[in-house]
């Protein structure tokens, strides 16, 4: 566990995040973030925005790949099949 403080940063507020916890989240500086106030916890959760783009784009690539190793392996089945 590591300690930080809350500092002052313009009209906000700021939590400093040490080098070793941004590497670790594969975070980096400017990266966009959720932030919410977990009560039953009694603090905060912060996470990486992912674009829906992105996940969707990744998603139809996996499957895509998934398509293309079952028709490699099985299309002669299912071209017996129909």
């Amino acid at each position: 566990m590591q300690t930080t403080t809350i500092s002052q940063l313009g009209n906000s507020n700021a939590v400093i995040l040490p080098s070793p916890i941004m590497q670790e989240a594969k975070w980096h500086r400017g990266q966009k973030m959720t932030i919410d106030y977990v009560a039953q916890a009694g603090g905060v959760f912060i996470r990486p925005i992912i674009k829906a783009s992105t996940a969707s784009s990744r998603s139809k690539q996996e499957f895509q790949t998934w398509l293309d190793e079952f028709l490699a392996e099985d299309g002669a089945l299912l071209d017996e099949l129909a």
